[in-house]
């Protein structure tokens, strides 16, 4: 995998948190942060996954999702803002659209061909598939970021015992 390939990753993802957090009011000191948290993430997300271990887009959005908990959680700390200002919008280019646009591509085919005499099972698994896929990838993502918080907590407790 080229370095450049990984940087535009990282730039397009920062891209969609920049738009994203600038809709929801993010003030504009934070917003280059976001951008920085959501390249960070997505790009990690995008090494995982198109390394020589090939890791699916559920442990990579995972690890992805870690890494955006774990610096969202010190950043917010350090200028002050809740930490959903940092994470959201860096969480949102990791959230799966392909699959959530061909689980509702396979219904609507499904629905359609279910009343002619035509089998319509396949529409069915593709529909299946796309909806288990799109719920895990967020469901995991959801965890990651709230892993990510309890390490920096866990972590800003030992610093504070030394």
């Amino acid at each position: 995998m080229e370095i450049t390939t990984l940087f535009t990753d990282g730039l397009f993802a920062c891209m969609a948190a920049i738009g994203f957090g600038s809709i929801n009011n993010t003030p504009r000191s934070l917003l280059p942060w976001c951008g920085l948290i959501a390249a960070i993430g997505h790009a990690t997300r995008f090494a995982m996954m198109n390394s020589s271990f090939h890791i699916n887009i559920i442990l990579a959005g995972f690890a992805g999702s870690i890494c955006i908990g774990i610096i969202s959680s010190f950043a917010s700390r350090h200028y002050r803002c809740p930490y959903e200002v940092l994470a959201f919008p860096a969480l949102l280019p990791m959230i799966p659209g392909m699959y959530a646009y061909g689980t509702i591509q396979a219904l609507v085919s499904y629905l359609q061909f279910n009343s002619s005499e035509t089998p319509s099972e396949h529409y069915l698994n593709i529909f299946a598939y796309n909806a288990i896929m799109t719920m895990l990838i967020i469901l995991f993502m959801v965890v990651g970021a709230l892993v990510g918080i309890f390490a920096s907590r866990i972590f800003k407790n030992f610093s504070r015992r030394e």
